[in-house]
């Protein structure tokens, strides 16, 4: 399938706090990003004023809405990037390219869990969107670490899926990591995970998805420097009929079979 990248320039139409610490960010292009866009892409921002800001951010593309004109992403304050990206009004604009990378596969008629921790729940938005459409039945287990940090879950409920969130602190929720919670969810009968988080989730959910054997993908959160497979920066372990090989997130992932992936040297495969 013949790749669809454009670079443009995009109107900031919404910026605004969701949780503690996470934005929520709606831009308007020009058609072609949120309309090429699939869940589990991602785009490159470069931050307006901020010479000193040379490389350009990746997000997870949350939602399209193509017929707006429209994109949404989720972003975790965390450093001076994304500072700088707090402050953007309505109205200012941004440099834009994308989408880049391996989107999730949709399927049909199946039950899919829907398995996401912190700033890993919002690319999960529009893959419950898009199964919810194909027929697909949707269980979302959401992970957070206090009350002040949740959000998301109306997006979830909204594509009629059954959401249980979890805090590490026990203040919203179920008390615990999602990650303690799993193995009764995989009671259920299951055709597919999707999962999407930060690296130590993914160590701790891994073993547990892999015996239940079932199906699954996952999307990793890598740093990235250039967003289309040139730098190198995000290289991961891949292993395929017991070899093992490098890939990049940018182009050959983000979004990986569960089973193909290789954390570290002490994951139960």
């Amino acid at each position: 399938m013949e790749e669809r990248r454009y670079q443009q320039d995009v109107e900031v139409v919404q910026n605004v706090r969701i949780s503690m610490d996470h934005y929520h960010m709606t831009l308007r292009d020009d058609r072609r990003v949120s309309e090429a866009a699939t869940p589990g892409q991602f785009v490159n921002l470069s931050i307006p004023r901020r010479e000193d800001l040379l490389l350009r951010r990746p997000f997870s593309v949350a939602v399209t809405r193509p017929k707006q004109s429209v994109l949404e992403i989720v972003y975790h304050v965390v450093g001076k990037g994304t500072r700088a990206m707090a402050n953007l009004n309505p109205g200012e604009r941004v440099d834009l390219m994308g989408p880049f990378g391996k989107g999730f596969t949709i399927p049909e008629g199946e039950n899919c869990l829907l398995l996401g921790g912190g700033c890993g729940v919002a690319p999960l938005w529009g893959l419950a969107e898009n199964l919810h459409r194909k027929g697909n039945r949707l269980v979302a287990l959401l992970g957070f670490q206090s009350a002040d940090r949740v959000f998301g879950e109306a997006a979830f409920r909204n594509c009629g899926a059954e959401v249980l969130v979890t805090t590490d602190d026990g203040s919203y929720g179920l008390k615990g990591f999602a990650s303690a919670h799993l193995e009764k969810v995989l009671e259920r009968r299951l055709d597919r995970v999707y999962v999407c988080g930060p690296v130590p989730m993914l160590k701790a959910v891994f073993p547990t998805i892999r015996k239940a054997h079932v199906k699954g993908e996952v999307s990793l959160e890598e740093r990235m420097g250039c967003g289309y497979g040139a730098c190198l920066s995000c290289v991961v372990d891949i292993v395929k009929g017991g070899v093992f090989e490098k890939q990049r997130a940018c182009t050959e992932g983000p979004v990986f079979d569960i089973d193909e992936v290789v954390l570290d040297c002490n994951v139960e495969r």
